[in-house]
């Protein structure tokens, strides 16, 4: 029987020609040799082995409690099951392979939750994913002739943003199910970009031609420069004609307003000029109408309509001659002139009302029926007097100064 080396290790020993054995139950096994090294070189080789070992089982068993994916656990026991097969360290080798064995059978029941687990985030990633399908084939099927495109471009790029999300940290989908959402997806952002390139290709045309138009008739306002005040009825229908135009896009538009702009205010500033320069060849003409309504103010104190109809005639008259006013002046000079005009056809409706021929006789015939009733209402008062029926007469009496006072009014007007 071979020697044996003393060793202090309970599961192990090293033979006199070096090889190294593990026990196993009763059995010992040769694990290997280190011929270049002493007995405790070889022996602490292999209970490194088996430290390594076991650091892997530990490693294991770790992730298994952390629920780390159990088919790559798998691969690791399955490695362990497979080293372990042939003893090839030092170590309690039954007890390392019972906890293997342990591991493996809890694996099943890891998969299978994790199996459930994965599923039911399949099933959320898939709706997630059918979310962000149904909003942008929203948009897609919507009127895209009144898309507000800044706002939709930015949900489209926000949409993609979250499907490379759910694509790159979401679970992988069932491929058939990825390629027919991703299909739908993008029909979808494809319809919607080639309404965006129509819309502003489209505005783009117009765009041209809103700047053509209206370039043109810029030029044609800034033709009239040399015109002056006189181009303004021109500018006018320029302007007219500026406003049925196309309009460009904002920055575009506001620049060739200023333009357009700036040729009118040439042409108002010239009228600006010309009417300063004529009120103050008018302003003497001002001072002479101010004094002349002053002179005629005595026309709103006149009361006989031909007093009336004169002064107006010969206010009117040297008015005229007096020629146009400043035109700050007018407003008000205007408005004392309208007070004489307006005074004097008051005279003139007053006289025209007392003097109506048919006011007249519709008086006259009022008057003749006054009297006849006064008339008639005396012989009355008379016979009461005479029966002594008080009351009857007092009540003709009171009838009989209603027309007494009639008669009056009537003959004073």
């Amino acid at each position: 029987m071979e020697d044996m080396v003393e060793t202090t290790h309970p599961w192990g020993r090293v033979t006199d020609s070096g090889t190294v054995e593990v026990r196993i139950g009763d059995e010992w096994h040769a694990v290997g040799a280190y011929p270049d090294g002493t007995p405790e070189e070889a022996m602490a080789l292999f209970v490194r082995k088996f430290a390594d070992l076991e650091s892997q089982v530990k490693l294991a068993e770790d992730r298994h409690k952390a629920g780390a994916p159990a088919k790559d656990i798998q691969k690791s026991v399955t490695a362990l099951q497979s080293a372990l097969e042939t003893p090839s360290a030092v170590g309690d080798l039954e007890s390392l392979k019972a906890r293997v064995a342990t591991l493996a059978g809890a694996l099943g029941e890891l998969a299978a939750q994790q199996s459930k687990e994965r599923e039911a985030a399949v099933a959320a990633a898939t709706e997630e994913r059918e979310k962000i399908v149904v909003e942008i084939e929203a948009l897609a099927s919507g009127d895209l002739s009144q898309v507000r495109w800044k706002d939709t471009t930015a949900k489209v790029d926000a949409l993609f943003e979250s499907w490379k999300t759910q694509q790159q940290e979401g679970p992988k989908l069932p491929k058939a199910t990825a390629d027919a959402l991703w299909k739908r997806f993008r029909n979808a952002r494809h319809t919607l970009d080639r309404a965006r390139r129509s819309h502003f290709q489209a505005r783009d045309k117009l765009v041209k031609e809103a700047k053509g138009a209206k370039r043109e008739l810029i030029e044609q306002a800034q033709g009239l420069a040399e015109k002056g005040a006189a181009g303004i009825p021109a500018y006018r229908e320029l302007l007219e004609a500026w406003k049925k135009a196309p309009r460009a896009t904002r920055a575009i538009e506001d620049q060739l307003w200023a333009q357009f702009k700036a040729a009118g205010d040439v042409l108002y500033q010239a009228k600006t000029a010309q009417v300063a320069a004529e009120d103050e060849a008018n302003r003497e003409n001002g001072e002479q109408k101010a004094a002349l309504i002053e002179e005629f103010s005595d026309i709103l104190t006149l009361t006989d309509h031909r007093q009336g109809l004169e002064r107006i005639r010969l206010f009117h008259e040297r008015s005229k001659k007096i020629g146009p006013v400043p035109r700050a002046q007018v407003k008000a000079l205007d408005a004392k002139v309208a007070a004489f005009d307006k005074h004097v056809k008051k005279l003139e409706a007053e006289h025209w009302d007392k003097s109506n021929p048919e006011k007249q006789a519709r008086s006259e015939s009022f008057l003749n029926q006054i009297d006849e009733d006064i008339e008639r209402l005396q012989g009355k008062k008379s016979a009461a007097d005479a029966a002594g029926n008080a009351e009857e007469a007092e009540r003709i009496q009171s009838e009989l100064d209603t027309k007494l006072a009639w008669r009056t009014v009537l003959t004073d007007a």
